[in-house]
């Protein structure tokens, strides 16, 4: 569940300088840059693919109702009961497979049963614009938009990931040292679209805004009836991993491998679906937010979308559970409810929180993406103190500590991050997206063109 690095997990927001490459083409204004399709332009002769960015944001916010946002109709429970020894059961609890059917229900309508990579995943539907994506996701050279399916590139998963531990003797498989690189796209329905749209103006610039005092991108927070969903690609072969077995098969201009390590230099290579990432606003949770995540995993369905196993939901940090707390006081988690019977390897994320297949295990949806926040238009961006560090940092999940103290805690837009370290941020209603964009633009004013990729 972002993420981008989203739902789940996300963008690297670190930039790297570089030789490897040539030189952008200087562009002059921020709205070339923020309205950019891609990294690069597909060449001449390309005939596949081609990404266009859906940017059409509703100028007025749509409604959400019983038929378009059904799963608001699903009572799943949402609270808090320490009398139960244990966490809350998906097997046990019908509804909360039904929620997560109905998100999904819900974001295949107008798609191929089988999401080929002709189709890819559609955003107009019925002659409608249904999806919408963020600005500013191709300046990073490095991470930023490809060209055929607008994937951006994320996390790289170890075998681990894929096989659990331990993984040896598996002896067909092969050098992994580089580890698999994740590329993903994701995109907001209209209802949250509105909010996109109002954030930034037609040159690319953020719309900062004041409400009660608060100062936040103009249009916060999302509102109810928002969707995110996130398609996460690996470029690991199924041929390895046998529940990837007929998992669609995407081309994207995705970073070369050589010796060991990932270039600079992009060449179209195919990627095979792994992950899929939701987020939906509901008042009823006490971050208005519900994050859950499905894992491919081939059961010989009879299209792609029937393969797609809820892996679990999550709606808090549980900040009662280690290592927010000491392992002695630590209780159940009542804010995650994970499906443990979905019949692969499955790593889940930080002690009982959900994570998706290629998330960092030592984290959690909503621990990575409450993280979500942005200096204030005109701030000096700084690396380093720009954001919470939702990536990662010493220790994460495996000892008390006051970073895991405020890194696990449930928080809700528009509050501060916890601890107080980081003053005066703008809180982004757990839109990683929204933060990345913003980090983009600031490094836009600050030197007028990207940082060129550097090879490692």
């Amino acid at each position: 569940m972002k993420n981008l690095p989203t739902m789940g997990l996300s963008l690297a927001l670190v930039l790297v300088t570089s030789h490897a490459l040539a030189q952008p083409k200087a562009h002059q204004s921020s709205g070339d840059w923020a309205w950019k399709d891609a990294v690069q332009a597909p060449p001449k002769n390309w005939n596949g693919p081609t990404f266009t960015l859906s940017d059409q944001y509703p100028k007025t916010q749509p409604s959400c109702n019983a038929t378009n946002c059904p799963w608001l109709n699903i009572a799943i429970p949402m609270g808090v009961n320490f009398d139960q020894p244990e966490s809350p059961s998906w097997e046990q609890e019908q509804r909360y497979q039904q929620y997560i059917m109905a998100i999904l229900d819900y974001v295949k309508r107008g798609q191929s049963a089988d999401l080929n990579n002709n189709d890819g995943f559609q955003t107009n539907i019925d002659g409608e614009d249904r999806w919408f994506h963020i600005p500013w996701m191709a300046f990073d050279q490095r991470t930023g938009r490809e060209f055929v399916h607008g994937l951006t590139n994320e996390r790289t998963a170890s075998l681990g990931d894929f096989f659990g531990k331990p993984w040896q003797g598996l002896h067909s498989l092969p050098d992994s040292s580089a580890g698999y690189e994740t590329w993903a796209v994701g995109m907001y329905n209209d209802i949250g679209a509105y909010t996109i749209g109002q954030g930034w103006d037609p040159a690319g610039l953020p719309v900062i805004s004041q409400q009660n005092g608060i100062t936040t991108t103009k249009g916060m927070p999302f509102a109810e009836g928002t969707v995110v969903v996130k398609f996460l690609f690996s470029t690991v072969p199924p041929s390895q991993v046998a529940y990837l077995q007929g998992s669609p098969k995407w081309q994207a201009n995705r970073h070369r491998q050589q010796d060991k390590q990932y270039l600079c230099q992009r060449q179209v290579q195919d990627v095979h679906l792994v992950q899929v990432d939701v987020a939906v606003v509901d008042k009823r949770s006490p971050t208005r937010w519900v994050y859950g995540t499905f894992a491919y995993i081939n059961r010989n369905g009879a299209t792609v979308w029937d393969n797609l196993q809820p892996v679990g939901l999550q709606w808090g940090m549980d900040p009662w559970t280690f290592p927010a707390v000491p392992q002695a006081a630590s209780l159940p988690v009542q804010q995650s409810v994970l499906n443990t019977q979905i019949r692969a390897f499955e790593h889940f994320g930080c002690n009982g929180r959900l994570a998706g297949p290629v998330d960092n295990k030592q984290s959690s949806c909503l621990s990575c993406h409450g993280g979500a926040y942005a200096n204030q238009a005109g701030a000096t961006f700084e690396i380093g103190s720009y954001s919470p560090p939702i990536f990662g940092f010493d220790g994460l999940c495996t000892q008390f500590s006051q970073d895991n103290v405020n890194y696990f805690q449930t928080t809700q837009f528009p509050q501060d991050y916890s601890g107080g370290n980081y003053p005066n941020l703008m809180n982004l209603d757990t839109s990683l997206q929204m933060q990345i964009a913003l980090q983009q633009w600031n490094l836009f004013e600050q030197a007028g063109q990207p940082a060129q990729c550097e090879d490692k």
